[in-house]
């Protein structure tokens, strides 16, 4: 499949939550996580998807679906009710495979398969150079909540048991505690420098 960069015709800003600028970003990151073909054929989604299989984007503040959203910039609206699609691939974010609907199609397992065989030759993702907190699409948490967590950490409760409460895999909660992600929050840089020694029921950090 040939993957070009290429713009859409339509630019509507979407609607929610976010300063202009923020969400200018998100656009052109959303255009960024396109697989582009020919206009009849899919486009897929290569950034993050969720366990029904259906592409999510981080949208200012806000977790979108990616073909939904796709919708509202093709049509300059929300979308009334389902967006389904055409292809009975669930990736695929290609505007004319997309249309309002009350009814879902039953499961397409010849689709499905294809959808698989289709995806796995794509290139991944561009890197999101410079993207960090809720400005990576990839981002299941908030400034709010990673500071949070932080506290939590600081009180000896396991990654474990945050990570449930969070509904997010423990490794998150691991490079939170260890600085690799979030670091541009003071809390999150205090703790990646600060010593810390084993305590019984988990880490515990100590530093000023």
């Amino acid at each position: 499949m040939t993957v070009t960069n290429k713009k859409p015709s339509h630019d509507t800003q979407p609607s929610g939550s976010g300063a202009p600028g923020e969400l200018a970003s998100s656009s052109a990151r959303f255009r960024d996580l396109i697989s582009r073909s020919d206009d009849d054929k899919c486009w897929y989604w290569l950034g993050a998807v969720n366990d029904r299989g259906y592409g999510v984007f981080r949208l200012g503040r806000r977790l979108v679906v990616a073909h939904r959203h796709m919708f509202e910039l093709e049509h300059g609206r929300p979308p009334s009710g389902m967006v389904l699609h055409s292809c009975g691939k669930k990736s695929c974010v290609n505007p004319q495979h997309l249309y309002e609907g009350t009814k879902p199609k039953r499961p397409d397992a010849d689709a499905s398969r294809l959808e698989k065989i289709e995806r796995e030759a794509l290139p991944p993702a561009p890197p999101q150079r410079g993207a960090s907190g809720v400005s990576n699409p990839r981002a299941q948490l908030n400034e709010e909540q990673v500071r949070s967590i932080c506290a939590s950490l600081d009180k000896g409760v396991s990654p474990r048991v945050i990570a449930f409460s969070f509904g997010v895999d423990p490794k998150s909660i691991r490079n939170i505690d260890q600085g690799k992600t979030w670091r541009h929050l003071p809390e999150v840089a205090q703790r990646a420098d600060a010593p810390r020694r084993r305590r019984r029921g988990g880490w515990r950090r100590y530093g000023p």
